[in-house]
């Protein structure tokens, strides 16, 4: 084997190996230690331990409490980078036909949206029949912390993603709008507790809307319906607009599976 070659096989072998331990860690979102991954790709926890150290130091795999590994910010972000596009598009694809179903029904409009780095972007919308219908524009980008919608995404994203979220400013769209992070902090639990969200003129003062979770076969969270109405409607046509979105939003899931 000449020295080119012998160079290309150590490569090729330190890529499998990283590869088999990102694997491991894949699998155990909780977390694995070190000794635990080496027994199970059987590699040499000297040589993990030198991968691992080198996958840290990049971001791509993060330490945890009681010296457990998982994979890093910047491998999900990566990841997400690539797969979000497409399944932004199928997820889109699904919906279209059912949020077309919505606004002839309800005569609203209403959207799909998914979580896009800090914001909340449009990815399917259907325009309501009625004169004052809101409109809802694909490619929209919207504030992740006010609305029925945004909520539903911000209170599904991992814990650490939504402090940093909250560590920011948050700008107050109405006097409704939650910027503080203890009062959003309570109602994105409410939110999760219930499984819907409502907007009550937290992003447009004359705006109402309710959002519900479109949830993959995983059981994830991956984008949200919202139906905004203007507001000062009465209870009994609040409760058929909730109804409506939420059986929208499990139907949409239901369709990704």
């Amino acid at each position: 084997m000449s020295e080119d070659e012998e160079t290309l096989h150590n490569r090729s072998s330190a890529v499998e190996r990283m590869v088999a331990i990102l694997a491991e860690l894949e699998k155990a979102p909780a977390g694995v230690p070190l000794k635990v991954i080496a027994e199970r790709t059987g590699v040499t926890r000297s040589t993990v331990y030198r991968i691992m150290n080198s996958l840290v130091a990049h971001g791509m795999v993060r330490q945890v409490q009681g010296a457990r590994f998982i994979l890093g910010s910047r491998l999900l972000s990566l990841a997400n980078g690539v797969l979000s596009p497409l399944i932004d598009r199928v997820i889109a694809e699904r919906a279209q036909s059912r949020l077309n179903r919505l606004a002839a029904t309800l005569g609203e409009s209403c959207m799909v949206s998914v979580y896009n780095r800090s914001l909340v972007q449009v990815v399917a919308a259907a325009s309501g029949s009625k004169p004052y219908a809101l409109h809802a524009a694909v490619g929209q980008s919207l504030p992740i912390h006010a609305g029925a919608g945004s909520k539903i995404l911000l209170a599904n994203l991992p814990t650490e993603e939504v402090e940093r979220i909250l560590s920011g400013e948050l700008k107050r769209f109405t006097t409704m709008t939650h910027v503080e992070p203890d009062a959003l902090r309570a109602e994105l639990a409410l939110v999760r507790s219930r499984g819907w969200s409502r907007d009550g003129g937290e992003f447009a003062i004359q705006v109402n809307a309710y959002g519900a979770p479109i949830i993959d076969s995983s059981g994830r969270v991956v984008a949200a319906i919202s139906v905004p109405f203007l507001a000062g409607r009465d209870a009994a046509y609040e409760e058929r607009v909730r109804i409506v979105a939420i059986t929208t939003a499990t139907a949409i899931g239901a369709s990704l599976r």
